[in-house]
């Protein structure tokens, strides 16, 4: 027969073993990392990890190009109006086209954010380096003074056709952009507006949205 005494150390003995082997499983929420709510937007230049494949082209790495930041609320540092008049104040005129020529997508939109002092030093040449120093964001979190880059998903730093950058001058209530662009049709180094615009990126492209 089992005195008191010897049951009750037996019951202490059998808590501490429990205690003991439910512990690690209760501790383990508190040490995991839900990463689902962390920033999907970064400043450029972080993790552009970059690789170049066979064919000499610069490839992203799992952790590069398509990182994003939640900095979406984040104001514009330079002057936005000026910036979107210089754009309109170009509307039906056209300019040389060309490798550098003022009548490309991308140089064009590059003076207009000039006029209204962006800081572009650290632009670099290509669809992604031109906007070090920028924030990337997705479309959904496009405003006015924001420039869209249609660049490649493989190999996002190449110019390779396809790519086309552009200037969003406002938001409209249905979810539609108003957008001044140049060198649309292509070759032709034609500033136009369009007051409905919807991303449309060519297969294998994707719509990112910059903003200094």
């Amino acid at each position: 027969m089992q005195t008191p005494a010897k049951a009750l150390v037996v019951s202490l003995i059998s808590l501490v073993t429990l205690s003991f082997s439910i512990a690690p499983a209760n501790a383990l929420p508190q040490q995991a990392v839900d990463f689902s709510e962390q920033a999907a937007v970064q400043p450029a230049g972080i993790g552009q990890n970059l690789k170049v494949s066979e064919n000499g082209l610069e490839t992203k790495s799992l952790d590069s190009l398509l990182d994003l930041t939640d900095y979406v609320n984040s104001g514009h540092n330079f002057d936005v109006d000026a910036t979107i008049a210089a754009a309109k104040s170009e509307i039906g005129t056209s300019r040389a086209t060309g490798w550098s020529a003022p009548g490309e997508c991308v140089v064009s939109v590059g003076r207009w954010l000039d006029v209204g002092g962006a800081d572009r030093s650290q632009a670099a040449g290509n669809p992604v380096d031109n906007y070090r120093g920028a924030l990337r964001l997705t479309i959904e979190h496009a405003q006015p003074g924001d420039v869209v880059q249609y660049e490649h998903i493989d190999y996002p730093t190449s110019w390779v056709s396809g790519v086309h950058t552009l200037l969003i001058t406002g938001v409209n209530s249905d979810g539609t952009f108003e957008i001044v662009q140049s060198n649309v049709p292509y070759g032709s180094g034609l500033v136009t507006l369009e007051e409905n615009w919807v991303p449309a990126p060519p297969a294998g492209f994707q719509a990112v949205v910059w903003r200094f």
